[in-house]
């Protein structure tokens, strides 16, 4: 590969990478920002800019990388546009869920330096609420996104995007 062709692949990467990362920075910043505003009311202090970046650096990442294997992209010929995002969708947030579950059992097992403990832990001390709305929202970006993607991919790469953003 020479050097040229690779700092277009690298280029072409960073912007792929960068559009669904804003994409998901702005979805997350939105429900984030709403739940600043209601736990305000309760004099409870949320700092959501971080969650919001470090969210999207990683759903981004790993939405890119999804859409890439044979799970992201097995019914988009074959299935109607919302039946393959809805099908993405599902397989998105179950993803997501797991990750979550990971990430808890991970900050439990800092705490206590056993795994078999932090399972225990992350198991009792899990709030169904809380993982509900975080999985609900995560799905409802990943539903804007694949929609969004569905339509560009049928369309023509990039036809949607010069709609979206042209006057005319």
């Amino acid at each position: 590969m020479t050097p040229m062709s690779l700092l277009s692949r690298l280029i072409h990467e960073v912007k792929q990478v960068g559009l669904v990362t804003l994409y998901f920075f702005l979805c997350f910043s939105v429900v984030l920002t709403l739940k600043k505003l209601l736990l305000a009311s309760y004099q409870i202090e949320v700092y959501a800019l971080s969650a919001a970046v470090i969210g999207a650096l990683i759903v981004g990442k790993v939405v890119v990388v999804l859409d890439a294997t044979h799970a992201g992209t097995r019914f988009d010929a074959r299935l109607p546009l919302g039946l393959a995002a809805l099908y993405k969708t599902l397989v998105y947030a179950l993803a997501t869920f797991v990750v979550l579950s990971l990430e808890k059992i991970f900050h439990e097992y800092r705490e206590s330096g056993l795994l078999g403990q932090a399972l225990v832990d992350a198991w009792t001390h899990r709030d169904r609420n809380i993982i509900l709305a975080k999985v609900l929202c995560i799905g409802l970006a990943f539903t804007g996104y694949h929609l969004y993607a569905g339509l560009d991919r049928r369309l023509g790469e990039g036809t949607l995007r010069r709609l979206v953003l042209s006057r005319e």
